[in-house]
């Protein structure tokens, strides 16, 4: 019986003697290791010969090193980075379909760490991913994105042997053995649906995952802040998803407006295109989130201001914009090909607007709702309840109404 199959990525010019630590450590509990080098060869010399060379990495890349060199000493690391991982993505995704992939791990610093998670992003959800890397005490955000990679702060810089980098080692070699070790989870035969939430939709979205669950289906929450809209949507296009209800569609004022939960311009979009069932509601568009005061736009400066934490400021939704906002649901909604409905809370939005009478808008909403009505195709089921979104009804409503679409 073979040996299951860990992943070490490096750049193993530069961190070839930190990669042989883990690799040795794998290697003692029954693993096998595969090692990529995705390194350019300009800093250091090979501590031990990679199963991967960069030449082969770089070829899968569709490129060769000459030309990874050369762009190295232009300045186009980028670009460079982008070749390598390019080709290491392959040779990876070649080891999953194989059968014997059962993690990944990488290590490094800035450079590294684009390239250990880039690759990361590509494989998918449920694989162990191990990133031990010297920002992850930052911003994590765009290394991250909407996949499942566990990233390990180095404390120190990886640069050397010692008792504090042998220690991030160790923990980042068992974490990734650990993961493995724990199998995976049986998956459910139940359809499974998908429901975005925030902040003050969440006893809704309970109560309808609750309802939902009651009549058969598996369902499966998502925090609308910008990642999870779009790992929601990732999950619907790889077919893992049969059903949405997308209570909270900030996401879409939030990139409308550069806000802290922009999820993409193809946001809300996907489910459409692919025909699956969605329920669509405009829980907490009355409002657009800034991680600080100095993010908000200049033509919203002289707006009130909620701070709702130290990294979340909100604003009210005015009417020019609850307009702009419908417009451009409505043209995503249009394109649907599959069954799709609109249900509308016509006494607000989110609990901002219960406790914070600057958020309470009648005048904003009301031209929200008729802007979305006028412009949505017929064929886009429309259904009015006349309380607001926190309301136990409206989610017993919201319920009912996903349970029909699903069963045809």
């Amino acid at each position: 019986m073979k040996k299951k199959t860990i992943v070490l990525v490096g750049t193993l010019d530069t961190k070839g003697e930190e990669s042989l630590y883990i690799k040795n450590l794998i290697e003692k509990n029954n693993y096998q290791v595969t090692t990529i080098d995705v390194g350019t060869g300009w800093r250091g010399e090979l501590v031990f010969p990679p199963d991967y060379p960069r030449e082969e990495v770089a070829k899968e890349g569709g490129s060769n090193m000459e030309e990874i060199l050369s762009l190295g000493e232009s300045g186009q690391e980028n670009r460079m980075m982008e070749i390598m991982s390019d080709g290491a993505i392959k040779i990876c995704q070649q080891l999953y379909e194989s059968g014997q992939l059962v993690g990944i791990i990488s290590l490094g610093g800035t450079m590294g760490t684009t390239l250990g998670t880039r690759i990361m992003r590509a494989l998918p959800f449920g694989l162990p991913k191990v990133m031990l890397s010297t920002i992850a005490s930052g911003d994590t955000r765009p290394y991250i994105s909407t996949k499942d990679i566990v990233m390990i702060p180095s404390i120190a810089d990886i640069a050397g042997l010692n008792r504090i980098t042998e220690t991030t080692l160790t923990q980042a070699a068992g974490a990734v053995m650990g993961m493995a070790a724990a199998g995976k989870v049986k998956l459910s035969e139940k359809p499974l649906i998908g429901i975005t939430t925030l902040g003050g939709t969440t006893n809704c979205a309970l109560q309808v995952k609750k309802e939902l669950e009651g009549k058969g289906y598996e369902t499966v929450i998502f925090h609308a802040n910008g990642c999870g809209g779009r790992a929601m949507e990732e999950m619907i296009e790889q077919g893992l998803i049969q059903g949405i209800f997308d209570l909270s569609t900030n996401e879409v004022v939030d990139h409308l407006y550069q806000g802290w939960s922009d999820a993409g311009s193809a946001r809300m979009e996907v489910a459409g295109r692919k025909g699956v069932p969605q329920l669509i509601a405009p829980g907490n568009i009355d409002h657009i989130i800034y991680s600080s005061p100095d993010k908000i736009p200049e033509r919203f400066k002289h707006q009130y201001v909620h701070v709702h934490s130290p990294g979340i400021t909100v604003l009210r939704t005015k009417k020019k914009e609850m307009i702009e906002v419908a417009k451009v649901m409505a043209e995503k909604l249009n394109k649907a090909k599959g069954k799709t409905a609109v249900i509308l809370p016509l006494k607000g939005f989110s609990i901002l607007d219960k406790v914070d009478k600057e958020f309470d808008d009648p005048e904003a909403n009301f031209a929200f709702f008729e802007t979305l009505k006028q412009n949505l195709k017929p064929e886009v089921e429309v259904r009015e309840i006349d309380v607001h979104v926190t309301d136990t009804s409206f989610g017993d409503v919201a319920a009912d109404m996903l349970f029909k679409m699903m069963r045809g």
